[in-house]
């Protein structure tokens, strides 16, 4: 029972861990522990290599040592000092033995720094590889970060919810034009306003009468004296016909 409450536990830990894991974040970390390794394999190479060449010097220094003491006993041989030269034979053979020895050590060095340096040219691959796709994965996850703001934007904003708000500030401002044009309507004295037009009427029909009162006075003297002037005729055909006509000649003179 507690090993699968542990067990229970754990996948939930790992689970919640999973939400909070950034790629890009685990991608660094994972790209600075590859080149971290690179370093350590880099730096265990050139260490393999020096000593592989101190390998070499010390190789090298036992040869000419064993090459040194054998022209020494040959030497003494020579001065017929065969005490001596059995002494410089026995040195030669330590040197031998010793370069003999590291021959074999340089041999097993030379392998493992083969090894090293074939393992160092693999993970040098592999350090580029996993640059390389670290750079890829990071650039695919911002742009779906992307993508996934701009389709949670497009959910939120749609042509329709913003229609209808501009259909509702539209409405309001058709209301605060109206509560203005009746504000300002309010505020206009509609009595004064009415005098005003009726003045306005007085003044043109006053001034049009003027006109005709100047430019028609003899046009109605004369029609209101005509048909008197008839009125008159006819009287006096009535009475006496022919002083009707000697009132015409009057007339007539006096008017010339």
């Amino acid at each position: 029972m507690f090993s699968r409450f542990v067990s229970l536990m754990q996948a939930f830990f790992n689970a919640l861990m999973g939400k909070f894991e950034d790629p890009e974040m685990m991608l660094e970390q994972m790209q600075q522990e590859l080149q971290q390794n690179l370093t350590q394999v880099r730096q265990a190479v050139a260490q393999a290599i020096a000593t592989e060449k101190q390998l070499e010097q010390q190789l090298q220094k036992n040869k000419d040592q064993a090459e040194t003491w054998a022209n020494r006993a040959k030497l003494a041989v020579q001065q017929n000092n065969d005490d001596l030269a059995r002494q410089a034979l026995q040195r030669k053979a330590q040197y031998v033995q010793a370069a003999a020895d590291l021959e074999g050590q340089l041999a097993q060095q030379k392998h493992a720094t083969t090894g090293l340096r074939q393992r160092l040219t693999e993970l040098e691959s592999e350090v580029q590889k996993a640059y390389t796709k670290k750079q890829v994965l990071i650039a695919r996850d911002k742009a779906a970060q992307a993508t996934s703001k701009a389709n949670e934007i497009l959910a939120k904003t749609t042509a329709s919810g913003a229609m209808s708000v501009i259909e509702r500030m539209e409405q309001k401002v058709n209301e605060r034009e109206a509560k203005a044009a009746a504000l300002q309507e309010i505020g206009t004295d509609q009595l004064d306003k009415a005098f005003k037009s009726f003045e306005g009427q007085s003044d043109i029909e006053a001034e049009l009468a003027a006109l005709k009162g100047t430019s028609q006075p003899k046009l109605i003297v004369d029609e209101l004296k005509e048909p008197i002037l008839i009125e008159k005729r006819a009287d006096k055909a009535d009475k006496h016909p022919e002083a009707v006509d000697a009132e015409e000649v009057r007339q007539v003179e006096n008017k010339e």
